[in-house]
């Protein structure tokens, strides 16, 4: 009986991971995009302009993290799609990726999941904090929202799915995010 439970609510994590995992590889491809490209693609996405004297969004949202996350996130969608065929692959997975438009899915989660991430800095802006500020839970599920939000004319997973992406991945992204910091990939632990 207990294994049954274990094997449920492992097979509800994967999916929820599965699910939104071109989110979560497309959040963290700025960072690797800003030490692989250093200075080219820099320009950010507010053009540096201020409203009311602060930064709209802030020098940290860049066109090279936005083309970054999409691209990566797209890759990982294809990744989805050549393995969906796999029984084990097929038992996690919310939708069938041999059906979708996997070029537009992968844009979507990559568009979206900045576009969270760029209305959270907007919002810092205005309370202001500086890039790179934490601000929990929000650095946890901005790209998250955004993803699910750019999504959701195609696809929205069932609740219990959006929740445990709201409650059970944002301690994920935690432990990420203190990894991450200890292989100085981060600058600080979140």
């Amino acid at each position: 009986m207990i294994q049954v439970y274990i094997d449920h609510i492992s097979s509800y994590a994967l999916s929820c991971i599965w699910f939104i995992l071109p989110a979560y590889v497309g959040n963290m491809a700025p960072v690797f995009a800003k030490k692989l490209f250093k200075n080219k693609f820099s320009t950010p996405i507010d053009f540096n302009r201020n409203f009311r004297n602060f930064p709209i969004a802030g020098k940290n949202k860049t066109y090279r993290g936005l083309l970054a996350a999409i691209f990566l996130s797209t890759l990982i969608v294809l990744i989805q799609k050549y393995t969906y065929p796999y029984p084990n692959i097929q038992e996690i997975s919310l939708i069938d990726y041999s059906r979708i438009n996997w070029l537009l899915w992968g844009f979507l989660m990559g568009t979206g999941g900045m576009l969270g991430d760029f209305f959270k800095s907007v919002i810092k802006r205005r309370m202001g904090k500086k890039p790179g500020e934490s601000w929990k839970p929000m650095d946890q599920i901005d790209f998250l929202g955004g993803a699910l939000f750019l999504c959701s004319p195609f696809y929205l997973p069932p609740l219990n799915i959006i929740l445990g992406i709201f409650i059970f991945l944002p301690s994920l992204k935690i432990l990420v995010d203190h990894l991450g910091y200890h292989l100085k990939i981060h600058d600080t632990k979140w």
